[in-house]
């Protein structure tokens, strides 16, 4: 007998062992999963962490060979008016192209600060509600009342 219950507690632990065993292997098999996932998301975020870097530097890229195209064709206008139109008085002009003096630039400030004070004086008188009262009583609210002569009159 002691034999008999010495097997059946053999059984029994390798059945629970067993279980156990199965019951451990599932949950390291989801966190294998869950830290294969999580791999696969770092690597697409640093992925397009690198795409948008690229994507930034060759915007400066063109951008900086746009301003270069633009002063070219700049150099290449003005030299064009100089040499086609030498008595002309008209000038080409980009704001801030060159570097200013800050005098210049205050003064190219009161300009705009006075063209904006211009626009807002015509924008206001727009704006502006119209005068469409008279001087004076028009009788209406106070009505006048009517002389025994006028009702003979209207009669």
């Amino acid at each position: 007998m002691d034999i008999t219950i010495a097997i059946l507690l053999v059984a029994v632990g390798i059945v629970v062992g067993f279980i156990t065993a199965k019951l451990t292997t599932k949950t390291t098999d989801v966190n294998q999963q869950e830290v294969a996932k999580s791999e696969q998301l770092e690597a697409e975020l640093t992925q397009y962490k690198q795409d948008v870097e690229q994507h930034f530097s060759s915007s400066a890229e063109l951008l900086n060979s746009m301003a270069q195209e633009y002063s070219k064709v700049y150099q290449h206008m003005a030299q064009a008016q100089q040499n086609l139109l030498p008595d002309s008085e008209l000038i080409i002009k980009i704001p801030f192209k060159d570097v200013k003096e800050p005098s210049q630039v205050t003064e190219t400030i009161n300009e705009v600060e006075l063209q904006a004070l211009a626009a807002n004086d015509i924008l206001e008188a727009v704006n502006k509600q119209p005068n469409d009262y008279a001087a004076g009583s028009h009788g209406i609210i106070n009505q006048v009342q009517a002389t025994p002569a006028d009702e003979k009159a209207s009669a």
